[in-house]
């Protein structure tokens, strides 16, 4: 918090969440599981005060990146998450072309799967973002494609 230290020292200030995905990357000739942001450019800001915050970003310096505020809820990525901000990795077939997940915070919904990458063992879903959507990268492993 650049521009706002004080909000989170005076309590103003709850949370501040950036959320993260797993994935696996071969490097080294070894399988690694790495962290990724799964929203680049967008925190979660949960506070008393929103008033404030709005005031503090109006008054910043004008050689700094503008911040756009809306107010949304982020319940939807939480439930995906296991470990407060971590999306862990999925696990899953392909079944006559449509992915049946086995194992991961995606299993039962599948629905949301918009488009898989099976090169990069990761997955875009679609989460409800405020008033809109938004296309998320979440880890997904497919190990097997039955036809």
């Amino acid at each position: 918090m650049e521009r706002c230290p004080g909000l989170v020292t005076s309590g103003e200030m709850e949370e501040i969440v950036s959320f993260q995905y797993q994935r696996m990357m071969r490097y080294n000739g070894k399988w690694h599981l790495e962290k990724r942001t799964a929203l680049p450019g967008c925190v979660f800001l949960a506070g008393t005060n929103i008033r404030m915050l709005k005031e503090n970003r109006q008054t910043g310096s004008e050689t700094k990146r503008n911040i756009s505020l809306s107010p949304c809820e982020p319940p939807f990525l939480r439930d995906l998450c296991q470990d407060g901000i971590l999306i862990g990795i999925s696990r899953g077939v392909i079944r006559n072309g449509v992915p049946v997940i086995t194992s991961g915070p995606l299993k039962g919904r599948e629905r949301l799967v918009r488009k898989i990458d099976r090169h990069k063992r990761t997955a875009e879903i679609e989460v409800p973002f405020g008033k809109e959507t938004k296309h998320v990268t979440v880890g997904l492993e497919i190990y097997e494609k039955e036809t």
